[in-house]
């Protein structure tokens, strides 16, 4: 899988857009191609296949994901968006990632942020908080997670393309740990009170596809925009594959990968 995708010519910009519905379609079948399975170390995990310590290696070496990247990520989507209905959305994202019990005092909710809840998924796993935060995750881990980052702070997408980005992380998070979830409760008899993560997540998912499609829709009305954002929607899939590439390798070999330093 490779991110280099080279720029849109006359010829690529000569067709017209395609209809609102036939665009998202049209992101669904590269989904669908792109990724036509999970990545291996989701198929493993539904398979049953791993050990104790393999989900240990996963709560730790995804840490970082879920406790700066993806709120790095989306805060800097944030910044460049100038649709109000868009940012109100993100905004809200960004609540649900940081904890609704930020908002506490005007809500009521108690929510904490998804690194909290992953730390007592690793909790449940025999974790102690020391162990999950001190891990070095894998280079390819590292800069898989760092791309994102750059791709969506800089010049490389708009925000129109980082709510692409926003969406297949969405997609491939809802059907890859809504399967983890069923396995879990299923293969690995964890207890219950430590899959909060899960369904936490998994709710909040669900109230952000809706409104990202409906902003892909609109937005995207003209043939580059299109492209673009398929684009942008195709390079956070290969992401999301390279965030758990190395895990793949740590859990079927006798060697660990190299870690950052």
């Amino acid at each position: 899988m490779t991110l280099y995708e080279p720029p849109y010519g006359p010829d690529d910009l000569r067709d017209p857009p395609l209809a609102a519905d036939d665009f998202l379609a049209f992101l669904q079948a590269e989904k669908a191609s792109k990724l036509p399975e999970p990545p291996p170390f989701y198929q493993a995990l539904a398979a049953g296949r791993l050990r104790p310590d393999d989900l240990r290696l996963w709560v730790k070496d995804q840490y970082a994901y879920w406790d700066h990247t993806l709120v790095y990520s989306t805060g800097a989507i944030f910044v460049k968006t100038n649709d109000d209905a868009v940012r109100t959305h993100i905004l809200r994202k960004l609540v649900d990632l940081e904890g609704k019990d930020v908002v506490n005092d005007l809500m009521g909710w108690t929510t904490p942020a998804y690194e909290e809840l992953w730390l007592r998924f690793g909790h449940g796993l025999g974790l102690t908080t020391d162990e999950i935060r001190a891990w070095k995750p894998f280079t390819r881990t590292y800069y898989a997670s760092k791309t994102l980052c750059m791709l969506s702070r800089y010049w490389e997408w708009s925000w129109l393309d980082g709510v692409a980005s926003l969406y297949a992380g969405d997609l491939h998070g809802q059907a890859c740990l809504g399967e983890a979830y069923a396995t879990l409760q299923r293969h690995y008899q964890l207890p219950d009170e430590s899959l909060e993560f899960f369904r936490v997540y998994l709710a909040d998912v669900a109230t952000h596809l809706p409104w990202e499609q409906a902003a892909l829709a609109y937005w995207c009305c003209t043939r580059e925009r299109q492209l673009t954002a398929a684009k942008a929607f195709r390079a956070r899939l290969t992401l999301e594959h390279q965030l758990l590439l190395r895990l793949h390798t740590a859990v079927t070999t006798d060697k660990l990968p190299v870690q950052v330093p």
